[in-house]
């Protein structure tokens, strides 16, 4: 009884000690990862109006929903737009937040949840250090506006800043479990310059390929960023991103990311969306552009199409973390997937890795094949980008990432930067009609003075300019007279225009797709809860609707591998090779249990020469 007693007191110390501890090491850890809070006064509140033509406006801020898009009009100082940013557009973020909140709950374990949220912190604790001081009252004062109904593990701040790394640490989790490897290897691009193009503009494209959230396509946003003594700068991405990805600037300097992947880490660097940001706010030219990018170490390695309209020079700069290397077109043309094609970066292991997990050989050898062909406009640079055949034109069913459109984009531009044009698509991925988008004409409508932009216009620029002020110029012509009709339809028909939709929309095969979609779907669903008959079910009848069907076949073969139908398993999963599948862990896993059966079949495909 005694001894028990006495038990009871060390029980009580230990338990102080460690809360001490615990309490101890929280008092340690939270001020190390808290990230600066700017010292400046939070603007005080606008009230928001709609006018008659139903855009909202507060302050010097606009939002409007054109046809498939919202277009977001930022003006003031730093600490205004993000203020502005969240009055106008907090219901869009709410609904994203929610998503991603949800998607975070489903695809991580619990364990993962609570332990994963401290690691990033503690990861990435310097990475605000070098962000530029604009950035920091940005993101800060839309947190202090924003109406915050998620504020566990991040306060709307500490998410504002993560979710603007979401690209970078997204990379730097490819490998784990929960993360595809495929991911990050998914977005393809062109360029083509001079006697490349038709009209010998600056003409560039590409698609974001990131299919997490439906509702950054269905409500994609264009942002039109004015900051107080910065470039405007006109950026396609979804709401409460500060950061760029697409974009280009007043004095048509272009700048697009695609994800890469190569040795070394770096956890000081800015976000890549945010360094773009700074890079197109800040950059007149190209090498001013390349100075800015190599000045700074970003936390990942990418491929930054980089381009000027007013000179036509046009490059992919293959930045690491650590080192840089700039890709020059070939003959005027340029195409840009995932993987690193400069000699300094020859025999990297990261980049090995990366052309060994994801489809980005197929897409750059198509990628390739059709840059070259002829000289590109920008029609013919959106039916690139709609292209959903393999290298060599070899027939895929929808969504094989072999394809450049793998119907999975989250935006998809093309752009005239020589006249500051951008078209925009709109849902679904690349099939809705793209949307133009003259940024010059958006400056004068926002009330931001164009005339210094347009005095570097190069000459051939913005004809349809140049022939409607030839007619004013003109001696006025009786009316109905043919000449006069003549020279305006002539103007009229040079004036920028929409594209049309994709086949897929117009012809009303996008709701087949949907519907195949929705059957592999399934089949998935149904093979993770060990229910191989529907599973093989569902499987045939995705397979029925596109008998190419990559991915039909091989769930067929898991299975009847699981129902131990092994034969029948081994000849699913010859037809699945023969199908011409991206690589990656699916395709990995097939090869292996082909070759410890000593069953795997010589299948010829291009792309395999990228990996020798």
């Amino acid at each position: 009884m005694v001894s028990k007693t006495r038990r009871h007191p060390r029980l009580r110390t230990a338990l102080i000690i460690m809360g001490a501890a615990i309490l101890l090491s929280h008092a340690i850890f939270w001020p190390l990862v808290w990230p600066t809070t700017p010292d400046i006064e939070l603007p005080e509140a606008a009230p928001i109006t709609i006018d008659d033509n139903g855009i909202w406006r507060t302050a010097n801020s606009s939002l409007e929903r054109r046809d498939g898009y919202w277009f977001f009009v930022h003006r003031g100082n730093a600490a205004e737009l993000g203020a502005n940013h969240a009055a106008l557009g907090e219901f869009l973020v709410q609904r994203v937040e929610d998503a991603m909140f949800a998607e975070f709950k489903d695809l991580l374990p619990l364990p993962v949840q609570l332990l994963l949220p401290p690691v990033l912190l503690w990861q990435y604790r310097h990475m605000w250090d070098h962000l530029p001081q604009e950035q920091m009252e940005e993101l800060w004062s839309f947190a202090e506006t924003y109406a915050d109904r998620h504020s566990f593990p991040f306060n709307s701040y500490q998410r504002g800043l993560y979710y603007h790394a979401l690209h970078d640490i997204t990379q730097e989790l490819v490998g784990n479990p929960w993360v595809d490897p495929s991911i990050a290897g998914a977005c393809t691009g062109f360029a083509a310059t001079g006697k490349a193009t038709r009209d010998g503009h600056l003409i560039l494209g590409r698609n974001f390929d990131f299919e997490v959230f439906p509702l950054f396509d269905k409500e994609k946003v264009v942002h039109l960023f004015a900051r107080d003594g910065a470039i405007p700068v006109l950026s396609v991405s979804w709401m409460a991103m500060f950061g760029v990805v697409s974009g280009m600037n007043a004095e048509g300097v272009w700048v697009s990311l695609n994800a890469a992947r190569s040795e070394g880490r770096n956890r000081k660097g800015p976000p890549v969306a945010l360094l773009v940001r700074t890079i197109l706010e800040k950059a007149r030219t190209i090498d001013e552009a390349a100075s800015i990018l190599e000045a700074i170490d970003p936390l990942v390695t990418d491929i930054y199409l980089i381009g000027d309209g007013k000179t036509g020079e046009v490059a992919a700069f293959e930045r690491g973390t650590n080192r840089m290397a700039r890709r020059d077109p070939v003959d005027g043309k340029l195409s840009v997937s995932n993987h690193l094609l400069t000699d300094t970066f020859a025999g990297d292991e990261g980049d090995l890795g990366l052309r060994t997990h994801s489809s980005t050989l197929a897409r750059g050898l198509r990628m390739d094949q059709l840059v070259s062909a002829e000289p590109l406009s920008v029609e013919r640079g959106l039916a690139i980008l709609r292209d959903r055949l393999g290298p060599e034109g070899r027939p895929l069913a929808p969504g094989n990432r072999n394809a450049i459109d793998a119907l999975i984009a989250t935006h998809s531009v093309v752009a005239d930067v020589t006249d500051r044009l951008l078209w925009v698509s709109t849902a679904p991925q690349t099939q809705g009609p793209y949307r133009v988008i003259d940024l010059l004409e958006e400056l004068d409508r926002a009330g931001i003075d164009s005339r210094p932009y347009r005095a570097s216009l190069p000459e051939g620029s913005r004809a349809w300019e140049v022939d409607a002020l030839a007619q004013s110029d003109s001696q006025p012509v009786p009316a109905g007279d043919d000449g006069n009709r003549g020279l305006h339809e002539e103007s009229v028909s040079r004036q920028p225009q929409d594209l049309p939709p994709g086949s897929l929309a117009s012809t009303g095969e996008y709701e087949r797709v949907e519907r195949y979609r929705s059957f592999l779907a399934d089949a998935e669903n149904y093979l993770n809860d060990d229910k191989t008959g529907l599973a093989l079910d569902m499987a045939r009848r995705a397979e029925a609707l596109y008998p190419l069907s990559a991915e039909a076949t091989r769930l067929q073969g898991q299975a009847l591998r699981m129902e131990g139908r092994e034969k029948e398993a081994e000849q699913a999963f010859h037809r699945y090779l023969e199908q011409y599948p991206p690589f990656g862990p699916n395709y990995n896993k097939v090869v292996t249990w082909l070759e410890e059966r000593q069953a795997l079949p010589e299948v010829e495909r291009s792309d395999l020469d990228g990996l020798r």
